[in-house]
């Protein structure tokens, strides 16, 4: 009988679901947490961690440095990705990567398979080298400010550089990063670690190699757009909608710092400057849209990406303009591409409503604006929240864990790993029917 083999997409999908398990296993030792950790919320930590979300919900409280060790070793393996640990370890001992690895490895970081192997090498080492840097910056701001030891402000900096380069948000502070309102250095240094993470290695390779390259692929070019443009349209709301309401006691350097500081945790990195609690529904709806798009492809951030929601833009233009093409920057993107991209955002809202409805069941007593907030919030794998993540039933919280897995694998990958592809060559007669 002949032996069926296991497809990329689901070596993913099964090497999260067992090291989400594996780190709730290690969070639920004794060694891991100084107060009560119920298997739940162990289990909930976990997943937040490997799938890079930063929903909590306990208290930063709870663990030891050992259990805040293992949910940083969980951050970096999610942003990363599972494949981190094998290839890693095949390149340590002189290994070949197999075909089926590179499969993989392109699968999960969303690229092409000629030169996998290469472009995980430089997101191996780009990602240490930021992060060391950003670690020892918050460390030496951290020991000079605030007078930390340099023990912890060690242990803080590392901690929260994985955190904010992965996208991750989680953070160690008992109120976010609430103390640092008024401190430009930790919120822009942060800021500028999610946005690294969040434009992508692909396109931190080409800005690397752009001095002796002297050109930048569409793909970049639509990134680093997109990007901009989202930060800068999500400032300005958020400062017309708070101006006077969240950050009325900030005055307007700082409002807008904060404003921006907001704008770029909805990139999918759930940390907060000023409390999202105190903040308008209107300013919720405009974060949702915000966490609902996301990073871009092959980063540590989530969502439907940047560039999914480009081409759907693109797409609409050209369909109602009547043109056979879809052109970006003079070069002609493929009606596939397209097609992928709406697929992808509908199957995105259907993850979130249907979730939203689970927990509408289960949470009846909570407000509906307030659960899409979080549902979006871990489909992105964006971590932030209106305050509800730590008093929520162990159902919704298993249901949020299942939303935080389809947002990291992807929802094709996801969905991949439970059919087999196939083609059909059976042609059938064309039939025009009614629509709009």
């Amino acid at each position: 009988m002949k032996k069926r083999r296991i497809n990329p997409s689901q070596r993913i999908a099964v090497g999260y679901a067992a090291l989400a398990v594996l780190g709730a296993l290690m969070l639920i030792l004794p060694i891991s947490h100084g107060t009560s950790l119920h298997i739940v919320d162990a289990f909930f930590t976990s997943a937040s961690a490997l799938f890079v979300t930063g929903l909590s919900s306990v208290s930063p409280q709870t663990f030891t440095p050992f259990g805040y060790f293992v949910i940083a070793a969980l951050i970096q393996i999610g942003g990363i990705g599972v494949t981190f640990i094998s290839t890693s370890f095949y390149l340590l001992i002189g290994r070949k990567i197999s075909l089926g690895d590179r499969r993989m490895l392109a699968e999960e970081r969303n690229s092409s398979l000629p030169g996998i192997v290469r472009l995980f090498r430089k997101v191996v080492i780009f990602s240490f080298s930021i992060e060391a840097v950003g670690a020892l910056a918050f460390s030496l701001h951290l020991h000079v400010q605030y007078g930390y030891s340099w023990l912890r402000a060690f242990g803080f900096g590392c901690f929260h550089a994985v955190s904010a380069f992965n996208n991750a948000g989680f953070d160690i502070w008992t109120n976010n990063m609430e103390s640092f309102t008024h401190d430009p250095f930790m919120l822009l240094l942060t800021a500028l670690l999610i946005i690294l993470g969040g434009i992508g290695f692909v396109v931190l390779v080409e800005l690397y190699e752009f001095p002796r390259q002297r050109q930048l692929s569409l793909h970049v070019r639509i990134v680093l757009g997109m990007t901009a443009l989202l930060l800068v349209i999500g400032t300005l709301l958020i400062l017309l909608f708070e101006w006077n309401k969240s950050m009325a006691n900030l005055s307007w350097p700082y409002k807008i710092l904060n404003a921006f500081f907001s704008s770029t945790v909805t990139r999918t990195a759930g940390f907060d400057s000023v409390p999202i609690s105190n903040m308008q529904e209107v300013t919720w709806l405009i974060m949702i849209f915000l966490m609902f798009i996301g990073a871009a492809p092959g980063s540590t951030g989530g969502g439907i990406k940047v560039t999914t929601f480009f081409l759907i833009i693109k797409t609409t233009m050209a369909t109602i303009r009547g043109r056979a093409q879809i052109v970006a920057g003079k070069r002609q993107i493929p009606w596939e591409l397209a097609q992928k991209s709406m697929l992808i955002a509908i199957l995105g809202i259907t993850v979130v409503l249907v979730c939203t409805l689970i927990d509408a069941i289960v949470e009846p007593s909570i407000p509906i604006i307030k659960i899409i907030f979080e549902e979006v919030s871990a489909y992105g794998t964006v971590g932030l929240t209106t305050g509800i993540t730590g008093s929520i039933d162990s159902s919704m919280k298993w249901v949020l864990i299942f939303t935080m897995y389809l947002g990291r694998i992807g929802i094709f990958t996801f969905l991949l790993s439970l059919v087999q592809r196939s083609q059909s060559r059976v042609q059938y007669v064309q039939e025009r029917i009614l629509i709009g």
